[in-house]
C-alpha cells in the first residue's frame, strides 16, 4: 500500500497486532528448541502519526472543463461517462484488430472507423440492458466472464475414410448464465452441430491438417 500511494503513504504507519501461535495447530521442527514460539499476525491497521500537518490538498482529485454545468455531481458524471468510452474502445480495439491502422490516407481509416462506432453500439446496448437488472460490470470484465464458455469440435474417422465432427458449446457457469438471464438469452448460443465429410475435402482444411486419422 506503501508503494501504490507513496505521495500519501508518509503522513501513515502500518499497525500490526501480534499473538503468539498455539502450539495445538502447527508442527514443531526438528531444529526448533523446545521454548520456541511463533507469532501470527491476526490484524493489520492503518494509523495517522501523530504530530504530521497533512496537506490540504492530499487526497484531493482535480477536475478541469469548460462546461457550465451546475454541480460538482455532473461534471463528475460526464468525467467518468467519458473514461467508460474510452476504456470500452481500448477494449474494442483490440478485440476487433483495429490497432495499428496501416492505412496511410484519411479515407482509408473510415472502415475502422465505422466498425468501431458500430461495435460499440453493441456494447452500449447490452451494457445498458444488464444495468436494468443491476450488472455494472465493464466490457473488459464482461468479455473475461463470457470466455469461460468455451465452443468444443471432436474429431473421429470411421472405416469409410469419413470425418464426424461434433460441435457443442461447454455448460455456462453461474456468472455466465447471469448474464444470460439479464439478457434473456439463451444458455447455449448453438445447438449441438453434427457433420460426416470425406477426409479428401478437409485436407485444405489447416486445423485437419494437424489431425493424425488412422483406421483401425
Amino acid at each position: 500500500m506503501k508503494q501504490k500511494y507513496p505521495s500519501i503513504q508518509r503522513y501513515f504507519d502500518i499497525v500490526t497486532e501480534v499473538h503468539d501461535q498455539p502450539e495445538t495447530k502447527r508442527k514443531r521442527k526438528v531444529t526448533e528448541p523446545d521454548n520456541a514460539k511463533k507469532q501470527i499476525v491476526s490484524a493489520v491497521k492503518l494509523a495517522v502519526k501523530e504530530g504530521v500537518d497533512i496537506n490540504a490538498r492530499s487526497g484531493v482529485y482535480f477536475l478541469r472543463t469548460s462546461l457550465q454545468a451546475k454541480t460538482e455531481e455532473n461534471v463528475w458524471q460526464f468525467y467518468n461517462t467519458i473514461r467508460d468510452i474510452e476504456a470500452t474502445f481500448r477494449s474494442l480495439k483490440s478485440d476487433l484488430d483495429l490497432r495499428p491502422i496501416y492505412h496511410q490516407k484519411d479515407e482509408n481509416t473510415m472502415a475502422h472507423l465505422h466498425l468501431g462506432l458500430l461495435a460499440y453500439w453493441l456494447v452500449n446496448t447490452v451494457r445498458h440492458q444488464l444495468k436494468q437488472d443491476g450488472i455494472h460490470s465493464g466490457w473488459r470484465e464482461i468479455v473475461r466472464t463470457m470466455n469461460t464458455q468455451k465452443a468444443v469440435t471432436t474429431l473421429a474417422q470411421n472405416n469409410h475414410e469419413e470425418v464426424i465432427m461434433i460441435r457443442r458449446c461447454s455448460e455456462p457457469n453461474q456468472q455466465v448464465r447471469k448474464l444470460y438471464d439479464a439478457l434473456k438469452f439463451k444458455y447455449a448460443p448453438f445447438v449441438k452441430r453434427k457433420s460426416v465429410v470425406h477426409k479428401s475435402e478437409l485436407e485444405n482444411c489447416q486445423f485437419i491438417e494437424k489431425q493424425q486419422f488412422r483406421s483401425d
